[in-house]
């Protein structure tokens, strides 16, 4: 005999138009009946929508309410000529900002102009100035050092992993701010000490202009990473803490700070746009253009050429292809360098064809030397605009035909481009590359030419220099943005 098991009843209050006593004698034994709930509860929930329950909105303001007004702060400083606003943001501009570097019981703190950069920077044979505190007791100390470092570093990389690497110290400068009386230092050190104010240690320091021990000039802060070749210009200043005593382990805390000089071109130039003239009776003035002869890009090609013409049955044609540029060679970045092409030939039409296929380039090339081994990255960082050809009427004859074509080209980073270099390690420079090279067509009738011509771009202007007080002080910002 059987025996079913008893279902519990449901005592709750139910609609006998709904299908719930169909879902209940459906659900498995054991399992709970879902709550009920009287009619008196259920006429209480709100079955208005939820729109009807949001607070209303106002633009305008509540006796309750305040509106809160401020000023943008703003740390750039404006260019030179430019007159800055008053008020906070201006006053927030001009204050320095503080660069602190802490490690146990040292603190190097490094006060700088209101530049906007994250690391310490500054420009051509700028004053660094700065406070080394001791946290601690001066009791054990022996002697408190400052010293500034500049390396170069490169390093020969091999499937993502470095192999080898070369150094070589640029900057070494080492001050003693403390020592004790027990303490020996060199006649040199001595005289560099400076007075101290309980445990700060102020000091101060003018950058150098040239590599120690060399004539040139001391490049900027730098650092580039190629596929097979890493290279970078690191400066750092450091404080060392010399304690007495065996068991006593001295302290040290270093930062890096960037250094970003500004250049200009050695002197003033005659107006940036002119006509170039070329030949018997040309009015071009030698101290201001420099003429450069383009020959074609090697004898092969020009063998070919001259090949082609030969069979063609008609006589090989007098070609003369001459570049011109301004003096000196030295060109703010950014700015417009005027150069001319000029081309003189027995035939008639092939100045005009070989105008048509000229290209003029500005280029930035990075060349980093480790281990024996050489590596060297061209960018194009311009490229030139060519005016119409025209033909000077001083410098025509009955023999030979000229055509003068203008141009203008500019390129790199506003204030970011520098031409430095570090003998045997690394050196940026810049040229501008000629190129002229026929299509397919007329590849029987033209040569290919091909030259490099070095040239240097400067942070600045000489007329900046001449015009704004000042304009030269503080780094130059616009190399950041190329580290």
């Amino acid at each position: 005999m059987s025996i079913s098991p008893i279902r519990p009843s449901y005592t709750g209050v139910t609609d006998p138009d709904s299908d719930l006593e169909v879902l209940y004698a459906t659900l498995p034994l054991g399992m709970p009946l879902p709550p009920a709930y009287s009619p008196s509860e259920s006429s209480t929930t709100s079955t208005s929508p939820m729109v009807d329950e949001t607070p209303e909105y106002s633009c305008q303001l509540q006796p309750d309410e305040v509106f809160l007004d401020g000023t943008p702060l703003t740390v750039s400083r404006p260019r030179p000529g430019e007159s800055s606003s008053s008020g906070a943001s201006s006053s927030a501009s001009r204050r320095p900002m503080q660069f602190n570097t802490c490690h146990n019981n040292l603190r190097l703190s490094l006060s700088s102009r209101s530049h906007q950069t994250q690391t310490p920077a500054y420009g051509h044979n700028e004053l660094i100035e700065g406070f080394a505190e001791v946290l601690g007791s001066l009791k054990h100390i022996e002697r408190i050092d400052l010293i500034v470092e500049g390396m170069v570093t490169t390093t020969v990389i091999d499937r993502g992993y470095p192999i080898s690497s070369d150094s070589k110290c640029i900057l070494s400068h080492r001050q003693t701010l403390y020592y004790s009386a027990s303490a020996t230092v060199s006649p040199e050190q001595e005289r560099g000490t400076v007075a101290s104010k309980g445990r700060l240690f102020p000091f101060s320091y003018h950058i150098p202009t040239t590599i120690d021990g060399s004539t040139a000039p001391l490049p900027p802060s730098f650092y580039r990473m190629y596929a097979t070749m890493e290279g970078s210009v690191r400066y750092v200043m450091r404080i060392e803490l010399h304690k007495r005593g065996i068991l006593r382990r001295n302290e040290k805390v270093e930062t890096v700070f960037l250094y970003l000089p500004k250049t200009t071109p050695p002197s003033t130039r005659p107006p940036s746009w002119y006509h170039y003239t070329s030949a018997a009776g040309s009015s071009s003035n030698p101290n201001r253009d420099v003429k450069i002869p383009i020959e074609p890009a090697s004898d092969r090609s020009q063998k070919e050429w001259k090949t082609m013409v030969l069979a063609s049955g008609t006589q090989v044609p007098d070609l003369g292809v001459e570049f011109s540029l301004l003096k000196p060679l030295v060109y703010q970045a950014r700015s417009p360098i005027p150069f001319s092409l000029t081309v003189s030939s027995t035939s008639p039409v092939l100045p005009d064809l070989i105008l048509s296929c000229a290209q003029v380039t500005l280029l930035r090339c990075t060349t980093i030397h480790a281990s024996g081994q050489t590596y060297r990255h061209e960018e194009v960082i311009g490229t030139a605009d060519f005016g119409k050809p025209e033909s000077p009427t001083e410098a025509q004859s009955q023999s030979k035909v000229v055509r003068v074509s203008n141009g203008c080209i500019e390129g790199g980073k506003e204030q970011g481009e520098i031409a430095w270099s570090v003998d045997g390690m690394v050196e940026v420079n810049y040229a501008l590359q000629v190129d002229i090279k026929p299509t397919l067509a007329l590849n029987a009738a033209i040569p290919n030419f091909h030259h490099k011509e070095a040239i240097e771009l400067t942070t600045h202007s000489a007329e900046d220099a001449d015009n704004w007080d000042g304009v030269l002080d503080g780094p130059a910002l616009g190399i950041i943005g190329r580290l």
